[in-house]
């Protein structure tokens, strides 16, 4: 399965970075209405009018969101607070998921990262791991940046004419992203990164 994989592309909350959706929504409650909450976040739905969904596509900044997020609170919330508890969502990534990705790139795998994020996210994301972003990935696709989102056609099609030929395996948590990859570009793909585990992965730097 893997004998012309040139190709490791991991989306990033789910897959390495582990989700606490619970949290972010107990913080938020701190000082927002709960219709608020799910009208801000739209956890498990695919409301594209959340200011989630909205930011996620970069139709808005941070400072739009922000303030549309402020107007929604208890007088006295500050930006801060409403930026730490929307980063609360990040429950850290494990030291394991690194080891996996530094294994791959010395056995010659290119490594990729291509994730539905936010600029306040990723800026938290970088605070905390960017070392391990900068020197473990080929590539880095996200949704904010280029106005695409998975599982729409056109982010695959952008990212496999980004890196070009050769086998793809995705790893991604979510069912219709992994469908969309094997439907418009013909990656195979794996569900967690205990299951991309389970791959035999011939050593290509030899």
């Amino acid at each position: 399965m893997t004998q012309g994989t040139t190709n490791i592309i991991f989306d990033f909350g789910g897959v390495l970075m582990k989700h606490d959706r619970e949290g972010c929504m107990n913080d938020l409650r701190q000082f927002m209405a709960d219709e608020d909450v799910t009208y801000v976040l739209g956890f498990g739905n695919d409301n594209d009018d959340t200011l989630r969904a909205k930011l996620e596509r970069g139709e808005c900044d941070t400072h739009y969101f922000l303030e549309r997020v402020l107007a929604l609170c208890k007088p006295g919330t500050t930006e801060q607070q409403v930026i730490d508890a929307w980063n609360t969502v990040h429950a850290g990534i494990p030291d394991e998921a690194w080891e996996t990705i530094r294994q791959l790139r010395t056995k010659g795998y290119r490594t990729y990262l291509m994730s539905n994020t936010d600029a306040i996210h990723w800026q938290h994301t970088l605070s905390l791991y960017r070392q391990q972003v900068e020197s473990l990935f080929d590539g880095v696709f996200l949704s904010f940046e280029l106005k695409l989102t998975k599982p729409a056609e056109a982010i695959f099609r952008h990212v496999a004419n980004v890196i070009g030929d050769g086998q793809t395996i995705f790893v991604d948590d979510m069912e219709a992203n992994r469908l969309a990859a094997q439907q418009f570009v013909s990656w195979q793909t794996c569900a967690s990164m205990e299951e991309l585990l389970l791959i035999s992965f011939p050593d290509r730097s030899l």
